[in-house]
C-alpha cells in the first residue's frame, strides 16, 4: 500500500512540475556550400569561410609584404562545404519568468578558421537571459543578450553570423541587466551593461576595471506597423588603471544609432545609421581596430561611422528575395593612424533568395560583394561570396 501512494505522490509531483514548467526546444540545422572568387576574411585576416566579413589584403601576408606565391594563395578561389552557423536553444517559462538559453557551434577562440568538422567541438554561449514579466507594461531582464543599442538585429544575409558586421551593421552580445517598459506604442529599455569585450588573457582589464558600468538605452516607437527608433550605448575604459600603464589616458567608448522598419505588404524596408568610437573594445562589431595599451602608452580610440539597410519582398507565398547593402568608414581625422592592415572602409552588398519546400525547410541561394580599403594608403581589396544550402527549423 505505501508503494502505491508513494507512487501516486510521485506522479502528482511529476504532473504538477510538468503543468508549472513550459519547456520548449528550438534550433536551426543549416548545411550549405560557401565559394569566394579571392580570400575573405572572418572578422580577422585568415582566409576563411566561417563568417565572412571583409575581403582580405592580398599584398599583405601575416603582418609582412606578400610574397608571389603568398599573393597567390590570397588571389585563390575557394570551396568550402559547412554546418557551422547551426544553433539551437532551450526556452523555459515559468509563472511570469522567462528564460533562453542558446549556442551555437563558431570556434570563436580559434578566430573563426574551422570551417569543417572540427566546427562541432567548440559550442559559444550566444543567449542566457532570464526575463521577469512584471507587469503587462514592465519586463525585468538580467544575462547574456542581444544588446540594447543593437537596433536592427539582422543584416537579411543567410550569413547569419557575419551579418553585415564591420560593413554598416553594428551592436552585438553583451551583458545586461535592465527593464522594458510598453506604453501605447512607445516601448523603452534601458540597461547597466559591460563596458565591453575582453581583450586579454590576463584576468581583469581596462573593460572591467571601475567602478562605473556602461550603460546603454533604446526607445522605439510603432505606428501603422513601421518602427522608428534610436539607440545608445557609452561607457569609459579605464586605461589609467592598467598595471601597465604608462602614458595617454581612460578612453570613451560609445556608440549612437537611429533605425527604423517600414512595412508595405509584402515588401519590408530596413535601415539604420550610426556613429560612434572604440566600437570594437565594447563588442559592437565596427570597421575600425580597438584601442589597446601598447608599451604602456593607450592608443587614441577611433571614431567611425555606417549605414546598413535592406529591403525584403515575398511575392508569394513561400518565396522571398532580400537586397541589402552596407557600409562603414573611419572617420577621416583618424585614418592616418592605421596600420597597412587595418580597415579603412567596408562595404557590402548581397542579394539572395529563400524557398520555403516544406513546413521548416527552406532552401536558399546568395551572392555577397565586398569591397574593402585599407590603412592610411587607400588600397581597395574586392571579392564576391556565394553560398547556398537548406535551414531546417525546430
Amino acid at each position: 500500500m505505501y508503494t502505491r501512494i508513494a507512487a501516486c505522490c510521485a506522479l502528482a509531483l511529476a504532473s504538477t512540475q510538468a503543468s508549472a514548467f513550459d519547456f520548449s526546444f528550438k534550433g536551426m540545422i543549416k548545411t550549405e556550400v560557401v565559394a569566394s572568387t579571392e580570400g575573405v576574411g572572418s572578422y580577422g585576416s585568415t582566409y576563411s569561410h566561417v563568417a565572412p566579413t571583409h575581403a582580405l589584403r592580398t599584398d599583405i601576408f601575416n603582418g609582412q609584404p606578400a610574397t608571389d606565391q603568398e599573393t597567390n594563395y590570397l588571389e585563390s578561389q575557394s570551396t568550402s562545404f559547412q554546418a557551422a552557423q547551426s544553433r539551437f536553444s532551450l526556452n523555459m517559462k515559468h509563472n511570469k519568468i522567462r528564460g533562453v538559453l542558446e549556442l551555437d557551434f563558431i570556434d570563436g577562440e580559434d578566430g573563426f578558421t574551422n570551417q569543417t568538422a572540427l566546427q562541432a567541438q567548440e559550442p559559444r554561449l550566444r543567449l542566457a537571459t532570464l526575463y521577469y514579466d512584471y507587469s503587462d507594461n514592465l519586463t525585468l531582464f538580467a544575462g547574456q543578450k542581444w544588446s540594447t543599442a543593437a537596433g536592427i538585429k539582422s543584416s537579411g544575409s543567410y550569413n547569419w553570423v557575419g551579418n553585415g558586421f564591420r560593413a554598416g551593421n553594428t551592436g552585438f552580445l553583451a551583458m545586461e541587466a535592465g527593464a522594458t517598459y510598453k506604453v501605447d506604442n512607445l516601448t523603452l529599455t534601458g540597461a547597466v551593461t559591460g563596458k565591453g569585450r575582453n581583450l586579454s588573457s590576463s584576468g581583469v582589464n581596462n573593460n572591467e576595471l571601475g567602478g562605473m558600468p556602461g550603460f546603454a538605452i533604446d526607445a522605439n516607437y510603432k505606428i501603422s506597423g513601421h518602427v522608428f527608433g534610436f539607440a545608445a550605448h557609452v561607457a569609459e575604459l579605464q586605461f589609467e588603471d592598467e598595471p601597465s600603464y604608462v602614458g595617454g589616458g581612460n578612453q570613451d567608448a560609445n556608440l549612437f544609432k537611429v533605425y527604423t522598419t517600414l512595412n508595405f505588404g509584402t515588401v519590408s524596408l530596413n535601415g539604420e545609421y550610426y556613429t560612434g568610437e572604440a566600437l570594437n573594445n565594447q563588442n559592437a562589431l565596427g570597421v575600425a581596430p580597438a584601442v589597446t595599451i601598447s608599451s604602456g602608452m593607450v592608443s587614441e580610440s577611433f571614431s567611425e561611422s555606417g549605414y546598413m539597410l535592406y529591403a525584403s519582398w515575398t511575392p508569394a507565398a513561400g518565396h522571398n528575395i532580400k537586397v541589402g547593402y552596407g557600409s562603414a568608414s573611419v572617420d577621416s581625422g583618424d585614418r592616418d593612424r592605421l596600420s597597412a592592415t587595418s580597415l579603412n572602409e567596408n562595404s557590402t552588398a548581397y542579394i539572395n533568395y529563400g524557398y520555403q519546400a516544406t513546413e521548416g525547410l527552406t532552401t536558399f541561394a546568395q551572392l555577397t560583394h565586398f569591397d574593402t580599403e585599407y590603412g592610411s594608403d587607400y588600397e581597395s581589396f574586392t571579392t564576391a561570396v556565394i553560398r547556398a544550402g537548406v535551414v531546417f527549423k525546430f
